[in-house]
């Protein structure tokens, strides 16, 4: 290798490095945010690329709770397509949970207050994934379905791996509560449970890891909630 190389080439990674750093801290700038964003791509059934309100770079989103069949395996093409038609060119609203080990932002999108997480599992074409969420509403959206015999869930249908025979029932690993986020409506100061009616509220930007937290931010349990 030439001098000169052996002096560039540090350079460039450092460089590349830095350039990493700075976009994995954009991304995680939207973790606990909820903001507007047009859907300009959708890349399979539980990834699509979003261009947020007042920005020029797009983000990729990874649906937050679910896990889609891949590419190759039995229905990714229905999967990916039920996504394009529920997102795609579509105003949607995001609320950024987390970033993942690919720089992604771990989100849940609604379009027209319709979860698209919830949306893909009620239709049989993608799992709850209970690796990383314990969501009791996704857990028995994804039993409901199973009971129902939609998409990859019905009696003859070829599985992808998300549904194999041997993972646990989505139920069985979703019996805590752990890990829900409760939306806050800044101007009416209660709080809405993924089970309750205005849980998507216009309103709703601010969200919070408990009820306890939403208490202690001054905010009271919504009116549809209180059959809970």
């Amino acid at each position: 290798m030439p001098p000169d190389m052996r002096k560039v080439l540090p350079c460039a990674l450092v460089l590349a490095v830095i350039s990493v750093s700075i976009a994995s801290a954009q991304v995680r700038g939207f973790v606990g945010v909820v903001f507007d964003a047009n859907v300009v791509s959708v890349i399979d059934g539980d990834t699509v690329d979003v261009l947020p309100a007042g920005q020029k770079r797009r983000l990729r989103i990874r649906l937050e709770g679910i896990d889609a069949p891949e590419r190759g395996e039995p229905f990714s093409v229905t999967a990916t397509r039920s996504t394009r038609v529920l997102l795609f060119g579509q105003r949607a609203r995001v609320e950024g949970r987390d970033v993942d080990r690919y720089g992604r932002l771990v989100a849940r999108i609604s379009v027209r207050g319709n979860d698209a997480s919830l949306e893909l599992l009620k239709a049989g074409l993608a799992c709850h994934y209970t690796q990383y969420s314990q969501d009791v509403l996704l857990a028995s959206t994804e039993s409901e379905a199973r009971r129902a015999g939609r998409g990859f869930w019905a009696r003859d249908a070829a599985r992808p791996n998300c549904a194999s025979a041997s993972r646990p029932s989505a139920r069985q690993e979703a019996t805590s509560p752990q890990g829900l986020i409760f939306h806050g409506n800044i101007k009416s100061h209660v709080y809405h449970a993924p089970s309750c009616r205005n849980y998507n509220c216009r309103n709703c930007s601010r969200t919070f890891r408990s009820e306890a937290d939403a208490q202690a931010a001054g905010f009271r349990p919504a009116g549809d909630c209180l059959h809970r």
